[in-house]
């Protein structure tokens, strides 16, 4: 495997190039692209993780360690110690993209085996099952997705692992039990035979209008009371008024209150296994509004979720 280096490691934690040296329950890791399905996938999200990096340090979070943070009742290190270590970025070739899907593996597998909790930020929406596959032969998970997409063609131009079919590639892993997906609107790629798919294999399917009509206490209710959760949210999910350095902006999305509630539940109870933000385009975004929404809710987990597997005192 083989990581660059990242030159603003998140949260002004430690970094390295090797996982299995890891000991902090947190890891960043950026996974710049998945499978294709024209050139430009392999570029429009290279710099996510990047970007998140430098929203953290622009914001000063990687000085305010003992800093009172109302999200969640204290400091973010109360020891002023790291929680969160980050791994740097899976290299890829773009001249053999699929290659990445083993590469990334290779990298959460360690993470996973030791058991930590990646915190990732991949390039295009085919990035989740990477994630969720380190999982397999381990753990029996749930799965927590936010989209404004389905995100469940068997395949797309003959290519059966890009963002087009995520959550259905997901549903191929023996490891997963639930699959709650948020945030649905307008309309993608998916047709009515894969929302038909989708809810044969029982994926609980919940509309940003049911979101907005209903509360999103429909959403935590939905979460399986058993198990941990691996959440990843697709920036298009959120609103573009709250993330708008995306490639598909619709309207009527998710709030970032909205996306961080279901999260946070999940947090105090130490039921987050991994957390992973998607299609964030940095050329697109306007302040680098996105990338700080994808830096709180990962904050968040860290500062809810001080053990992973085991609740939080104020839960």
């Amino acid at each position: 495997m083989s990581l660059r280096a990242p030159s603003l490691p998140f949260l002004g934690g430690p970094a390295t190039g090797d996982p299995a040296t890891i000991r902090t329950p947190y890891v960043f890791l950026g996974i710049p692209f998945g499978p294709p399905y024209a050139p430009e996938d392999l570029v429009v999200c290279a710099d996510a993780a990047d970007a998140v990096r430098a929203s953290a340090h622009r914001m000063e979070y990687d000085t305010m360690w003992l800093s009172h943070d109302f999200d969640w009742g204290g400091p973010l290190f109360p020891d002023g110690v790291p929680t969160v270590t980050d791994c740097g970025d899976v290299i890829g070739d773009v001249r053999d993209p699929d290659r990445i899907w083993d590469d990334a593996g290779a990298v959460l597998d360690v993470l996973v085996a030791d058991g930590r909790v990646p915190l990732v930020v991949g390039g295009l929406d085919a990035i989740p099952p990477m994630v969720v596959g380190a999982f397999e032969g381990r753990e029996t998970v749930n799965v927590l997705h936010v989209d404004a997409h389905l995100d469940f063609r068997h395949e797309r131009d003959g290519v059966t692992r890009g963002y087009s079919s995520p959550i259905r590639r997901i549903r191929d892993l023996a490891c997963v039990a639930e699959v709650v997906q948020v945030g649905m609107r307008g309309a993608g790629y998916s047709g009515d035979p894969e929302v038909a798919d989708a809810r044969a294999c029982g994926n609980r399917i919940i509309t940003a209008w049911d979101v907005h009509e209903h509360g999103i206490a429909s959403v935590v209710e939905a979460l399986a009371a058993s198990g941990r959760w691996i959440v990843t949210i697709d920036c298009d999910g959120l609103d573009p008024t709250v993330a708008p350095g995306v490639g598909w902006p619709e309207p009527g999305g998710l709030t970032y209150a909205q996306v961080a509630t279901p999260i946070r539940a999940l947090a105090r109870a130490g039921r987050v296994a991994a957390l992973v933000v998607t299609e964030l385009r940095p050329a697109l975004d306007v302040r680098g509004a996105t990338a700080h929404v994808a830096t709180r809710l990962f904050m968040n987990v860290i500062g809810l979720q001080r053990t992973p597997g085991a609740a939080h005192p104020a839960a």
